[in-house]
């Protein structure tokens, strides 16, 4: 190879070491604030405002100390609960919850509930119902298909029962 050819070879390989391949171009750029101010997120809370009271689902009283049910009885706690909603698009519902009973017996139960507070449907809560107190009955049901010896003799500890205000999504039509 001719000497000439031989040096361009190497003064474009160190043409092109020194453009790019061993380091990094240069190019122009500039920033701008996003204009300031904050953003804070909403809450979601509920609050039992009194203790509330137990009845057969009849409407008489209820004494979960000393009366005993058994297959088939529905039992209801009624309170009030404050509810604080704060959120553009927050949508909740309000539902009961049987996954802390314990006990023999706890399998045997089921859960529902129903307000009878107008204007506020449990599965649809917004910022609307914020500072709103809602009256709820939860009924709880002894399975009345239990049969033979189940569930008999036995008890639950209602205690961890809950009624649970929670995000279902966001309101429609945002993003």
């Amino acid at each position: 190879m001719k000497k000439n050819t031989k040096g361009a070879i190497a003064v474009g390989a160190a043409a092109l070491l020194l453009a790019g391949g061993a380091g990094t171009m240069a190019a122009w750029s500039d920033e701008a604030s996003l204009g300031g101010g904050s953003v804070e997120s909403g809450q979601l809370r509920i609050t039992e405002t009194a203790a509330g009271s137990w009845t057969w689902a009849d409407g008489t009283p209820f004494s979960p100390t000393d009366d005993r049910i058994v297959p088939g009885d529905s039992v209801q706690y009624t309170a009030e609960y404050t509810l604080v909603v704060e959120g553009d698009n927050l949508v909740a519902s309000l539902t009961p919850d049987l996954g802390g009973v314990t006990g023999d017996l706890a399998p045997y139960l089921t859960v529902d509930a129903t307000s009878d507070t107008t204007g506020i449907t449990l599965d649809n809560i917004t910022e609307a119902n914020n500072g709103d107190t809602v009256s709820v009955t939860t009924t709880i049901t002894f399975n009345p298909e239990t049969s033979g010896t189940d569930g008999m003799e036995t008890e639950a500890s209602l205690e961890g029962s809950t009624i649970t205000l929670q995000q279902t999504a966001p309101a429609p039509g945002t993003p």
